[in-house]
């Protein structure tokens, strides 16, 4: 869905209650996003660094829980994952970082690959209350977080 620069501020403005920047995109890479408006399948490579400790708000039930913060990941991956496949997209790979063998990114714990049929899927999820309800889960787990927008260049065996 081609957006005219009015939606793409509507798209904008809605993303942002949830905040824009850190572990959310940040204004110039949402818009980008936005007005590139891919067909798909898209491949979005999400490197994932956790807390020791969820970091939820001070004081509230989630907190007193104490968990790890890879495993309040791992509650909103449950309901991103429901969402992805829901707009006919899937994951593609979901990994444990055992090494980094070349360069210095700074350590990452996990790696998922998620597939979308489009710009538009990501979106409308994005936007989704459910989905969104389940942000409170990847902030308290996420201490850093990189998402790469990717196109596969080869065709998937069968």
């Amino acid at each position: 869905m081609k957006r005219d620069a009015a939606q793409i501020e509507a798209v904008m403005g809605e993303m942002a209650r949830h905040g824009l920047g850190g572990l959310n995109p940040a204004p110039a890479q949402l818009r980008a996003l936005l007005e590139a408006d891919r067909d798909g399948p898209l491949q979005f490579l999400n490197l994932l660094a956790f807390h020791d400790v969820a970091r939820y708000p001070a004081g509230s039930e989630l907190e007193k829980r104490g968990l790890r913060g890879a495993d309040a990941y791992g509650l909103y991956g449950a309901v991103a994952l429901r969402h992805v496949t829901q707009r006919d997209g899937r994951l593609t790979a979901f990994n444990q970082v055992e090494q980094e063998l070349i360069g210095d990114a700074g350590a990452w714990h996990q790696i998922a690959i998620l597939q979308y049929p489009s710009t538009e899927a990501f979106v409308d999820m994005a936007l989704d209350p459910d989905y969104t309800a389940a942000l409170v889960h990847r902030d308290a787990g996420l201490a850093r977080t990189v998402v790469l927008v990717t196109r596969p260049l080869l065709a998937p065996r069968g």
